[in-house]
């Protein structure tokens, strides 16, 4: 998928995403904003917040406004309130990805859903990855990385049977006209 293409899953609007992270992982957080603004999503995190903004009112309307709750997972964001506030509004509204940079699990209550390795230099796998996040939240078909649509066991309509079948079914009749003609002929 190009980065377009994930960005707008499906429709015009590009997507938007809410980041959730502790303060002392801004590094981290501003490099992958950047990118996924890059890719075409509509990013916002706290450092949209200016002086004179109610920041809990701001927080819960961006939160809601969101069509996915990234939360960075670290050592240092496991223990902090908001960021487990904003990860259970997520969770609860079935939009959480979560992501982390280095090897922190994340905490109670948040271990089910697949984690994101974020990797210094793997910005393009990073980015298609919570791509393919998105479009599941959003309940769209996912191509995963590597796997080809035709690869699948499953035929689709419109995809051609095995060449086997038809010379199968056609052995099958064979036998069974045997078994009459047998059946007939001692009869």
């Amino acid at each position: 998928m190009a980065s377009n293409d994930i960005a707008s899953a499906g429709r015009k609007a590009p997507v938007r995403l809410f980041i959730s992270y502790a303060r002392e992982d801004r590094d981290v957080v501003e490099r992958l904003a950047h990118a996924l603004e890059k890719a075409g999503f509509i990013v916002w995190w706290d450092a949209a917040l200016e002086g004179g903004h109610h920041f809990a009112a701001e927080i819960e309307r961006e939160l809601n406004a969101a069509e996915a709750v990234i939360v960075l997972w670290s050592a240092v964001s496991v223990k902090s309130n908001w960021v487990l506030d904003e990860a259970m509004h997520g969770r609860d509204r079935g939009c959480l990805i979560p992501v982390r940079f280095d090897d922190t699990p994340p905490p109670l209550g948040f271990r089910q859903i697949q984690t994101i390795d974020l990797n210094e230099g793997d910005e393009a796998q990073e980015i298609e990855a919570i791509g393919r996040a998105v479009a599941r939240i959003r309940g769209l078909p996912v191509q995963e990385p590597g796997v080809h649509p035709r690869s699948t066991p499953s035929r689709r309509r419109g995809e051609q049977r095995p060449v086997w079948v038809p010379f199968a079914w056609a052995l099958f009749g064979m036998v069974w006209a045997l078994i009459f003609w047998g059946m007939a002929r001692n009869g």
